[in-house]
């Protein structure tokens, strides 16, 4: 009986068995239809991630680099929204990964923009142009929806009296002011000066002559109110920025990070309860001499020393109330966490809001680059941000500023120029004026407005591209793909040198007689290429900027890496010319241990 029973189940084992493992083998074979629906998802997780600049919360928002050659490639009917950025192989830098579906992102609701008014900022502390180029730029302004400017003067405003010490060699004349506002007056565009009246006044503060008027000896950033000469200084320069700005609506007296507080000796001698104290008596004190002069002039403040002041638990706010706008800033990809449900109740209490977006001059004190990506999530983000504040805590929103700084300090470098920044400009105005960014207006954005013969990049491409536009300012915009492409030449063509010509052959007098030789041919090509580059950057600079600009451009990006190819090439001509024979190891004086002597400092050295 038991052996009837095992041979029936051997049996049935042996004909189950082969069936099992053939059906098996068939859905393998056509897993990518059986298994279709999910297959895009779990491979797009796989091979798309987000840029290096998108924080955890952040969603897929970001444009393909190349949606019409991706589109042509693959046919790819997903592609209807350009949302993904394709994810880099790390074993294979050279090449991206494009053949899957994009992601899309979730629509969220954004704040109706057709009454919002739409400022562009214009940083004059670093690069501002020449006059010319505001004739070709403010209509076009018009035309990408902008209906002002903001513009941060510094130190191209022209002071004049005991204020002249103040303004830069090249700075505006009264003239060239009056130009450009009548410019911005033939193109529909309000002005708002920026003159900032408690920090970043280092243009001010850095000079000797007003040195005791710093809040901290040590450092020319912040003016202290706990003098009164301050406020004759300050009351001096806003009456030379009204005299020659007669019929402004709007002053932005800036107040945001300002650093130090209650530092100054005097300080003590005078009775502020606390810094939130002296920061609002400051405020006021400036604005009520500016009411005074202009009495339905409207003023603004950047809102993160107000937050503060709320967050510490200052309940003497309520006066600025009355005086002030809050202009809330922040650059950041995903706007939605940045600010929570508390943040929009402490300030709806203002009977206006203005947001602070920015289009270039937030992705690193030293960038060449505004890639639009970055600066588009911005705007889209800040759009969701701002109907989910209006509608659940009634906060009036009545305009957004689009920042483009130039410098994040007046100490500091160079950033990204005005001219190659416009194509950000342009998605981050057209992303405000539509509510967001699809294919179609992709398209129309780069192809018609900007007039480029492909669609601009969003994030910066892999390999060396070239890109041709007709808008005001393409030739600087082109100029910093050269500047790509020739740094993307140095780092193969020095990635070989440094194989063979090393700090310790250059030290020693030491070559290798063969590879030198395919080294300095090379670097004959990449010399060529850096002095071509070199010329035509500023050639295309001196258009649009006064004289200083182009070397201190190049100083700062292309002119030490300049100077290594010349001083490589220095070096190998001469070996090969004088090295026939080389002396037997080891390598003389280089035998004795390398000792370094260690920096003797304290903590009270930093400070």
């Amino acid at each position: 009986m038991l052996t009837r029973r095992s041979l029936r189940r051997n049996l049935a084992l042996g004909i189950c068995l082969p069936i099992t493992l053939f059906s098996l083998f068939v859905i393998h074979q056509k897993r990518d239809i059986v298994f279709s629906e999910h297959s895009v998802q779990s491979v797009e997780s796989s091979h798309f991630s987000r840029s290096k600049r998108l924080t955890n919360l952040d969603q897929f928002t970001v444009i393909n680099n190349d949606a019409q050659r991706l589109h042509a490639q693959y046919q790819d009917p997903y592609n209807q929204m350009p949302n993904a950025v394709p994810f880099v192989n790390n074993f294979n830098n050279q090449r991206q990964i494009f053949p899957y579906p994009t992601i899309q992102r979730r629509l969220n609701p954004v704040i109706e923009t057709k009454t919002l008014e739409r400022f562009v900022h214009l940083d004059l502390k670093g690069a501002a142009p020449k006059l010319d180029y505001y004739r070709q730029l403010f209509p076009f302004l018009k035309q990408l929806g902008a209906t002002g400017l903001l513009i941060e003067y510094e130190d191209m405003f022209p002071f004049t009296g005991n204020l002249s010490i103040i303004k830069h060699g090249f700075a505006y004349s009264k003239n060239d002011v009056e130009q450009i506002l009548q410019l911005a007056k033939t193109n529909d565009l309000k002005v708002m000066p920026l003159l900032q009246v408690y920090g970043h006044l280092e243009y001010v503060l850095k000079l000797k002559e007003f040195l005791h008027l710093r809040e901290d000896r040590r450092y020319p950033q912040v003016i202290t109110p706990c003098l009164e000469e301050s406020y004759k200084l300050l009351f001096e320069m806003i009456d030379q920025i009204l005299s020659l700005h007669p019929t402004i609506p709007y002053l932005h007296m800036g107040c945001d990070e300002v650093y130090y507080r209650l530092v100054h000796p005097q300080c003590v001698n005078l009775n502020f309860r606390d810094e939130a104290d002296l920061f609002i008596r400051h405020v006021t004190r400036v604005a009520k001499y500016v009411k005074s002069k202009r009495p339905n002039i409207k003023l603004f403040i950047w809102h993160d020393m107000i937050s503060q002041l709320i967050n510490s638990g200052s309940s003497n706010t309520t006066e600025l109330i009355d005086l002030v706008v809050p202009m809330v800033w922040t650059y950041v990809d995903d706007v939605n966490p940045w600010f929570d449900d508390g943040f929009w109740m402490r300030f709806s209490m203002f009977h206006e809001v203005w947001v602070a977006s920015s289009f270039k001059g937030s992705s690193g004190e030293i960038t060449t680059m505004s890639y639009i990506g970055h600066h588009q999530r911005n705007q889209q983000t800040w759009l969701e941000t701002m109907y989910t504040a209006s509608t659940r805590h009634r906060v009036n929103f009545t305009g957004i500023a689009v920042t483009g700084w130039s410098r994040y300090d007046h100490m500091l470098s160079l950033c990204e120029f005005l001219p190659s920044s416009i194509p950000s400009l342009a998605y981050a105005l057209q992303t405000i004026v539509y509510g967001r960014i699809n294919h179609v207006q992709n398209t129309t954005i780069g192809r018609t407005l900007l007039g480029c013969d492909r669609v601009p990049f969003w994030e910066k491409p892999i390999d060396s591209i070239y890109i041709s536009c007709t808008f005001p300012g393409h030739e600087m915009y082109e100029m910093m793909y050269q500047h790509d492409a020739v740094l993307h030449q140095y780092d193969e063509t020095m990635s070989f040198v440094r194989l063979y010509v090393t700090d310790l052959h250059l030290r020693q007098n030491y070559i290798h007689y063969k590879r030198s030789q395919e080294c300095l041919q090379r670097l004959y090509y990449l010399e060529e290429q850096m002095l071509y580059f070199i010329d035509s950057f500023q050639r295309t600079c001196s258009q649009f900027f006064t004289a200083d600009i182009a070397p201190e451009w190049l100083q700062t990006y292309f002119m030490k890496k300049f100077k290594e190819v010349q001083s490589r090439v220095n070096f190998i001509e001469r070996a090969l010319k004088n090295q026939s024979a080389w002396s037997q190891r080891p390598i003389p004086n280089n035998t004795s241990p390398i000792v370094i002597k260690r920096r003797n400092y304290t903590i009270n050295n930093l400070l």
